[in-house]
This record gives structure tokens, C-alpha cells and sequence, in this order.
């Protein structure tokens, strides 16, 4: 009896783990921005935004990875924000918002396609 109980406390500590998003993903979306000269010792202009989940505790906060890419899909700027707080509330699941949460840290016009 006491493996069986100790069998299922280790099963269901391996599941609390079912929490957290798959960051084994690598692909990355981007949307086409009014282009800004991102780094101001570079000759390329960024014209996309590119936006991947990198962790997502699915409570309370989220990593995201983003980059600006230019004309050629090249990297002009890269790095990591965090969604927490009343961001983190207002995201509600809505797949663009990522895009928008950034679009207003770094003061960013999208394009409509």
C-alpha cells in the first residue's frame, strides 16, 4: 500500500509540470512595421517585427523573444520582454496581442496587409 502511495505522489509531481507551454517550438511570426533604423550604427532599416513565446507559466507571466528583421529577413535587433501584471491580464488569450504589447513598448506602426 505504502508504494502504491508513494507511486502516485511521484506521478502527480511529474504532472504539475503540464503547466508550462512547449518552448521547443522555433518558429517565429512576424508582421511587416513602418521601418525605423533600429540600431543606429547599422545601414538597414527594420521593416518586421518577430515575436516568439519563449515561457508562459500560464498564471501570471510570460517571456516573449523578439527581433527586428530587415528587408531581407536578417536580424537588426533581437532580445527578451517579460508580460506580467495587469499586461499579463489583458492578454486573455488573444494570439495578436504579443504583437501589440511590444508594438506600444517600442512605439511601433504595423502595416495592414
Amino acid at each position: 500500500m505504502r508504494k502504491l502511495l508513494t507511486a502516485i505522489v511521484c506521478l502527480m509531481a511529474l504532472n504539475t509540470q503540464a503547466q508550462f507551454v512547449d518552448t521547443s517550438v522555433t518558429s517565429i511570426t512576424a508582421y511587416k512595421i513602418v521601418s525605423f533604423k533600429a540600431n543606429f550604427t547599422d545601414s538597414s532599416n527594420a521593416t518586421y517585427l518577430g515575436v516568439r513565446v519563449i515561457g508562459d507559466d500560464l498564471k501570471s507571466s510570460c517571456q516573449l523573444y523578439y527581433c527586428f528583421l530587415d528587408s531581407t529577413k536578417n536580424v537588426v535587433m533581437q532580445g527578451n520582454k517579460t508580460i506580467s501584471g495587469i499586461d499579463y491580464t489583458n492578454w486573455d488569450g488573444n494570439n495578436k496581442y504579443p504583437f501589440t504589447y511590444l508594438g506600444s513598448v517600442f512605439k511601433i506602426t504595423f502595416i495592414k496587409p
